[in-house]
């Protein structure tokens, strides 16, 4: 690991501006856990970057660039069928392979440990990587859909196949007066300021001009969106448009600010060149995916970059908190995570200027650099976890509550 100056100092900068009562939430969430220290500061993994030349030699890929347990969810995808995938591709680019390895190991090593399952570590980060091997070295991109999920990723699916939209909006909004709206009881939304309202509503309204059925997106409600954890605090809304019509026909979109990857400035690799943060995102995420999601597209609103896509009753991610797995169902997960792990990489090789898949297939023969990158993580989880306690109990948090009270 490379050496920083002062790790309290640099994600006090990172969450400059934003705003004060998520960056409390953010805050509160880190120091609550080592996972959640390890999700709230991937800016400062990436910085720490050995760049040794045996990482910096591995097949250039395109990378999730956050790689960990809980970036894999559901999503109903643009043919109508729900898949669990990798998601949320904010930090995506094209580098080494062995980053979003590293990085998911480490995470793995965590999230076990928090879960009671640290004697099994070892073990998991054998699993990842020989279910990871095994699907590169098939050179075959499959998928996860409900009839091909089995364990804990399969009872989820068959659960979302049940949700309907009006399960969604019974949890997300309420009626009053014949009027949907928001609910703000919940936690996941919160009242925007007049201005900020209006500019949102704006853009959907300019943007519905150009779609087949511009009264769909007829806006109903507007709130600052409360959602993950790395991005808390930056702009980020949730849209209740009008739909279809019918009583429960209503539709969530969730709108959601790219300020850029924290991974992209670090790499050697030549990046290509994307019009926008958005399109960036939204590229990365269609290559990588087995099937496209529903309504995903890269939009500016107020000259920033943001990603809009549907919010589905079909969407969630994998609760291992709440589902307390076994060693036995834990490893079943985690080895679904290392095939889909590869799967996405094989499905974009050879993409502007990423490995081909006989590249990637070479590279799945060799087991030396796996063993070192499973040691390598294994002692960076460590090193977080003293981070983490640092970080626990310093200032920032308290701080962060006391302006948030404030304002």
């Amino acid at each position: 690991m490379a050496t920083r100056r002062d790790p309290l100092r640099e994600i006090e900068a990172f969450n400059h501006g934003r705003l004060p009562e998520l960056l409390a939430l953010k805050y509160r969430k880190m120091a609550a856990s080592p996972f959640g220290y390890f999700r709230g500061t991937n800016h400062l993994f990436h910085a720490d970057w050995p760049g040794q030349a045996w990482l910096e030699r591995m097949p250039p890929v395109w990378l999730n660039g956050d790689l960990h347990l809980e970036n894999f969810g559901t999503y109903r995808g643009d043919n109508r069928l729900v898949y669990f995938d990798i998601g949320d591709f904010d930090d995506g680019c094209l580098g080494p392979v062995g980053r979003d390895l590293a990085r998911f190991l480490a995470g793995l090593s965590l999230a076990a440990r928090e879960l009671g399952l640290g004697r099994a570590e070892a073990k998991l980060a054998r699993t990842f990587l020989a279910a990871y091997r095994g699907a590169l070295a098939s050179g075959k991109a499959r998928w996860i859909e409900r009839r091909t999920a089995t364990g804990l990723i399969g009872t989820l699916l068959k659960e979302l196949e049940r949700r309907t939209q009006a399960d969604l909006l019974l949890k997300r909004t309420v009626v009053k007066k014949n009027r949907r709206r928001l609910r703000s009881d919940t936690g996941k939304a919160l009242k925007l300021p007049a201005a900020e309202r209006q500019r949102v509503i704006a853009f959907v309204e300019r943007f519905a001009r150009n779609r087949a059925d511009p009264a769909f997106f007829t806006v109903l409600d507007v709130a600052q969106r409360v959602a993950g954890l790395g991005t808390l605090g930056l702009p980020r809304y949730v849209a209740l448009i009008r739909g279809s019509g019918r009583p429960d026909g209503a539709v969530l979109i969730d709108l959601k600010c790219q300020q850029g990857s924290t991974l992209c400035p670090r790499l050697r690799q030549r990046q290509k060149r994307f019009r926008s943060e958005a399109e960036r995102v939204v590229e990365i995420e269609t290559r990588m995916q087995a099937v496209g999601p529903a309504f995903l597209t890269p939009v500016r609103i107020g000259g920033r970059a943001f990603t809009l896509r549907e919010l589905q009753p079909s969407a969630d991610k994998l609760d291992l908190a709440a589902a307390q797995p076994d060693a036995a169902e834990l490893e079943a997960v985690v080895w679904s995570m290392g095939e889909l792990t590869a799967w996405a990489q094989l499905r974009s090789a050879g993409r502007d200027g990423s490995a081909t898949i006989d590249d990637l297939i070479a590279f799945a023969a060799n087991a030396a650099p796996f063993r070192r990158l499973a040691a390598m993580a294994h002692d960076w989880a460590r090193a977080m976890e003293r981070d983490w306690r640092a970080f626990r109990d310093s200032p920032l948090p308290g701080a962060a509550a006391k302006a948030a009270r404030a304002g």
